[in-house]
């Protein structure tokens, strides 16, 4: 069932492997940003035998003037057909009357101005402006002039496992290996070690996937009986660090020649409770576990350098270690939980030393990303913009924007991953419906929302330069790795202003967040003294706790305290424990022949 998607096309390939380097000059040419547009919805009117309206919509582009008039149903035809070729986030039309048409005057006028506001949502956006649906529907092409070229993102190929959704995957060019890890996200398959005792399947793989010329060859494959949960590559050492189900870390050395991953060591780190993150540099490799425990080990020895549980730093019994990032520059781990919380750890000692706590309200922190001198944090329906300062000047941690998508909010969805183009100056956040928005660093709203996948876009990347960039990479609950290739310059993929309304201050109080201006409501989130955190214990960690069942008391966590309930994806380690599994920190000195036992 593993299948390489391959669509490109001579020119793409071209621009995309580096021979047509000016691809952005030569689209310039064919593309226009179309700002100068200018659209209001005028009148409605009725249609010959008075059954319905019809909504008279006004244009005008530079010189040429022109009207067009819709039906309500030609709306909804419209935005379905952007729906079917992949335009995400898109407006939604007010609700159909239960009996016949409404032809009364003040519904007719709400309705009108329902439909304008769509209308400046659909071309406020650069990827739903330059679309062919949104064109012909306001016979832009035929007024114009101009040469308009969509800029919904392509896809390049697709690398793609049906039987699993993708749970992380690397993309190193400088290595030629794209390395996906994929688990099985069914309902039966939640229930984890229960499940895999009542019938024993494939749930996880592991692929490792390579170009020679314009083709791809998958070069290693490996399915396994648990969930694969996370990845971490190591470019230099071409070691790969493989995350598992039941604790356990699979070490490989990837030798350049064969490109056939030899198996080295398993350590077990995490008391047979789920992996949950890996990050790793050339010195250290930190690793997150579904038990609450952090641990840091050397890459070349496998020694154990630090590590403990923040089970009494949780909120709730049921919270978890969600995600992280390790700043090896400055000997510190930002440490992401689903009770909302970013902890900042000094790894330099055994135990780490806490420095300070970020809180994000209840909501599980999905992901955090390194962006220049900041970092992002995927929390909810929403990416976090947060300072990211210098060791020992956490508390001067601040919060300075918040990038959004307006029609993806999140009380039916939550953004899942998150990456950044710095060369481009694009931030992209992946949803749990699919959906893949872009944002340019200072506009606040998404200028493109792609529907990428059918569900969970688990993990983003970006690759800046040839062979394989730029290009953006995404890997999403239906088994796919897609590569998406992102046209356009920065004119192209400025938002549009609707005429006769501002719209200008929303954009300039994000320009002034960024620049150091808070501007977004900060009441779910807390900084420095006044947050909600264990008291610290000057002297080291404390509150790292070397047993299970100990913290603090549940707060109304997610599904209600039921563990089991299939809305999560996470069990709690508590339930999965059996009467022989040990509480004992004596169990992680296996795993190392060089250390001693070490107990938190």
């Amino acid at each position: 069932p593993l299948k390489v998607d391959v669509r490109f096309r001579r020119d793409i390939v071209a621009a995309v492997g580096g021979v047509a380097r000016t691809w952005p000059a030569v689209l310039a040419e064919t593309m226009a940003a179309l700002l100068p547009l200018r659209a209001t919805v005028v009148k409605a009117s009725p249609v010959d035998d008075n059954s319905t309206y019809k909504y008279h919509i006004k244009l005008q582009f530079e010189s040429a003037t022109w009207e067009v008039a819709k039906r309500f149903s030609e709306f909804d035809t419209l935005l379905q057909s952007l729906g079917s070729c992949k335009y995400g986030a898109l407006p939604r039309l007010p609700s159909k009357t239960l009996l016949g048409s409404p032809t009364a005057e003040e519904v007719i006028a709400g309705r009108k101005e329902q439909l304008r506001i769509i209308l400046n949502d659909l071309l406020g956006r650069p990827d739903t402006r330059t679309s062919q649906q949104v064109r012909s529907f306001l016979a832009l092409d035929s007024h114009t002039g101009t040469a308009v070229r969509s800029l919904l993102p392509e896809a390049l190929r697709t690398f793609e496992d049906p039987r699993f959704g993708v749970s992380d995957f690397c993309v190193s060019p400088g290595s030629n290996l794209i390395l996906i890890t994929h688990e099985d996200s069914t309902h039966l398959s939640r229930l984890g070690r229960v499940w895999s005792v009542v019938e024993p399947d494939e749930l996880g793989a592991v692929h490792l996937w390579s170009q020679a010329g314009e083709s791809w060859k998958r070069m290693y494959s490996h399915t396994y009986g648990i969930k694969v949960r996370s990845l971490a590559w190591e470019e230099q050492s071409r070691h790969l660090f493989v995350g598992l189900e039941d604790g356990k870390i699979e070490v490989f050395d990837v030798p350049a020649d064969t490109m056939q991953p030899a198996k080295k060591a398993s350590l077990e780190l995490h008391h047979k409770s789920p992996v949950t993150h890996l990050s790793v540099s050339p010195r250290r490799l930190l690793s997150l576990g579904f038990d609450t425990a952090v641990r840091v080990i050397d890459t070349t020895s496998r020694a154990l350098l630090c590590g403990g549980r923040l089970m009494k730093r949780l909120r709730s019994e049921s919270d978890y270690l969600s995600c992280g990032i390790l700043d090896d520059a400055q000997d510190r781990a930002f440490i992401g939980t689903s009770g909302g919380d970013v902890f900042i750890l000094d790894i330099s000692r055994n135990p780490p030393n806490f420095l300070h706590t970020l809180q994000f309200g209840s909501h599980s922190v999905a992901k955090m990303c390194r962006y220049k001198d900041r970092f992002f944090v995927a929390v909810a329906d929403s990416i976090v913009v947060m300072s990211f300062e210098e060791k020992g000047k956490e508390e001067n941690t601040s919060k300075l924007g918040t990038y959004r998508c307006k029609y993806l909010p999140e009380d039916e969805v939550s953004i899942l991953s998150v990456a950044a183009a710095p060369e481009r100056k694009l931030i992209f956040g992946g949803y749990s419906d699919g959906s893949v928005a872009v944002w340019r660093e200072r506009q606040h709203e998404a200028i493109i929302v792609l529907r990428a996948h059918s569900n969970d876009v688990t993990q983003l990347a970006w690759s800046g330069a040839p062979p394989w960039g730029p290009a953006l990479f995404s890997g999403g609950g239906d088994g796919k790795v897609t590569t998406w290739l992102l046209s356009g310059s920065d004119e192209d993929l400025t938002m549009w202003s609707p005429q006769g309304i501002h719209s200008a201050s929303a954009a300039d109080a994000f320009d002034a967040a960024l620049l150091g201006t808070p501007y977004c409501d900060t009441s779910a989130f807390n900084s420095g003294a006044g947050a909600a955190a264990p008291a610290v214990d000057p002297d080291g960690l404390s509150a790292f706790e070397p047993t299970f069942g100990v913290g603090a008391s549940s707060a109304g966590g997610n599904d209600g305290g039921d563990v089991f309930s299939l809305s999560s994806s996470k069990v709690n380690p508590q339930a999965l424990r059996g009467a022989g599994d040990s509480d004992s920190e004596d169990d992680i000195a296996n795993a190392f022949n060089d250390v001693s036992v070490w107990r938190g």
